[in-house]
């Protein structure tokens, strides 16, 4: 015999999903709560945003956020793609 789920279990689940925390969305924060948001984080894992340029046929802002470590890492790669592409043929 199957028994039904008491009120308490559904109860219990309907709160747990409801108190699931949402991800929080860095490009719609303004500048300040942003800085709210990283006053008592370390230097690595703060968010900082940076202004995208216009794409061609469209006029609205792309706002990339990153943590710092991110943000370094990214420009460590582009670097590194950079000088892969810029190492010629010694004899061209």
């Amino acid at each position: 015999m199957i028994k039904k789920p008491s009120n308490f279990y559904f109860l219990a689940f309907t709160m747990f999903v409801s108190c699931a925390q949402q991800p929080v969305r860095f490009q719609s924060m303004s500048e300040s709560e942003l800085l709210a948001y990283n006053r008592d984080k370390p230097v690595m894992d703060q968010i900082y945003c940076e202004e995208g340029k216009v794409r061609t046929g469209s006029r609205i802002r792309r706002r990339e956020c990153r943590t710092v470590r991110d943000w370094v890492e990214h420009n460590f790669r582009t670097q590194q793609i950079i000088q892969t592409m810029s190492v010629g043929r010694p004899y061209n």
